[in-house]
């Protein structure tokens, strides 16, 4: 069973694609028939739903339909415009200590002295 948020978002693109009267729009005492169809397409096309992840995906997807159809769409032009979901926020960097802060420059200042006496000695031959 469809959730019930993707069943409102798709019932709420269906009635703004019927708004258009693309050629090929089902009639308006077909339209129950129509959202049954496309809620069972989308409830068995290997999705795993997730209202946080999807939502705006679903809107978006609509959107796209409303922009380029120019004849009633099938699930499948919706599912293909679903796009990517947005990748998860980056985890904010990790609290560094005075002290490892401090340890960190110490042995860059090595590494610099290091690359600096390296280069001496290679001018010297």
């Amino acid at each position: 069973m469809v959730a019930e948020w993707l069943r409102v978002e798709i019932v709420t693109g269906l009635q703004k694609l019927l708004a258009l009267r693309l050629i090929g729009t089902p009639p308006e005492d077909a339209i129950v028939g129509t959202a049954e169809v496309w809620l069972e397409a989308v409830e068995h096309c290997g999705v795993q739903w997730s209202e946080t992840l999807d939502r705006e995906r679903v809107r978006r997807s609509f959107r796209t339909l409303y922009r380029i159809c120019d004849r009633w769409p099938a699930p499948k032009v919706f599912l293909d415009n679903l796009g990517n979901r947005d990748p998860p926020k980056a985890l904010p960097e990790p609290p560094i200590t005075r002290e490892v802060r401090e340890r960190n420059r110490a042995k860059l200042r090595e590494i610099v002295r290091s690359l600096a006496k390296s280069k001496q000695m290679s001018e010297r031959t």
